[in-house]
């Protein structure tokens, strides 16, 4: 039976999700129409298009952008530490009169916002339980890392990793010729090396142009060195957290080579978990907690 529909409402995509009563998957539907690309006014016909019937079958949750100022309503921001209690508590509902909330977004220092994240928070609450605590790595766009102890969010820190990744491929001399990644580990392992042994990120991203032009890297192989020297540098700045457990939020080729970073660092408690259950997990537990 369906207790809930979840809605990850990223930048690039849409997720709609089937809940059951455990904060179980049992279904999903995903559509490329991110936050991103919409006007506050399309998002209510969005998510009817999409959702459906599934629409009437339970109450409705939303995580990530559509809490945006430029989203579907702005669902603001809450400090840290944040608990469940505290986000259920602020969950804002765009529509009276209907069972659809949007969660809050979390920030570090408010009003002056040293960092914010939509949707990540969402994740670590699935992953965490009263009283539990850890480090959970999601890779993206903007990748978070995020501190939780006893069951709450406490820190968190994002990485322009793949966005960066994305700019250097497209728009710099530097991805001429380039090669889509994923096609030499061998390449990502030097890339995440050379990050780890010297701090200097711009120096070390003009040695792809120089790798390139000697020789010592194809074309197959230098998006995967980039990717390496790029994963590689967010991974020195978190080094400090070696000695703790680590979860690696994904299902995807991008979480393995998280994963393999940071064994090459010298993290050893690491662990893969599965984003969309995170976030329906942690839907759940918000929506159970909502007064």
């Amino acid at each position: 039976m369906t207790a809930l529909i979840g809605v990850d409402w990223g930048t690039t995509r849409l997720r709609v999700i089937r809940i059951d009563a455990e904060g179980r998957v049992q279904d999903r539907r995903v559509d490329p129409r991110g936050a991103g690309t919409l006007s506050s006014e399309d998002f209510p016909s969005v998510l009817a298009e999409v959702g459906g019937d599934w629409l009437e079958a339970a109450p409705v949750l939303i995580c990530g952008m559509a809490g945006a100022r430029q989203g579907w309503t702005d669902a603001g921001y809450l400090p840290c530490p944040a608990r469940i209690e505290d986000v259920a508590r602020h969950v804002v509902w765009p529509e009276p009169g209907r069972r659809i909330g949007i969660v809050p977004g979390l920030a570090l220092r408010l009003p002056e916002l040293d960092d914010v994240m939509r949707g990540e928070e969402t994740q670590a609450l699935g992953l965490f339980g009263a009283g539990e605590g850890g480090l959970l790595i999601a890779p993206g766009t903007h990748s978070k890392w995020i501190e939780v102890a006893n069951g709450a969010v406490t820190a968190f820190r994002t990485f322009l990793t793949g966005e960066l990744f994305a700019a250097v491929r497209a728009a710099t001399l530097l991805g001429r010729g380039m090669g889509d990644p994923g096609q030499d580990e061998a390449a990502f392992d030097q890339g995440v090396l050379k990050a780890l042994a010297d701090p200097a990120v711009t120096a070390n991203l003009f040695s792809v142009r120089v790798r390139h032009l000697s020789g010592a890297l194809g074309d197959e192989a230098t998006a995967d060195y980039l990717s390496g020297l790029l994963i590689g540098a967010e991974v020195a700045a978190g080094r400090g957290h070696r000695g703790r457990s680590v979860m690696v939020v994904g299902e995807d080729h991008l979480a393995e080579r998280y994963r393999r970073a940071l064994g090459l660092a010298g993290f050893t408690n690491i662990g893969l978990a599965s984003a969309e259950a995170a976030t329906a997990a942690g839907l759940h537990r918000i929506w159970k907690a909502i007064p």
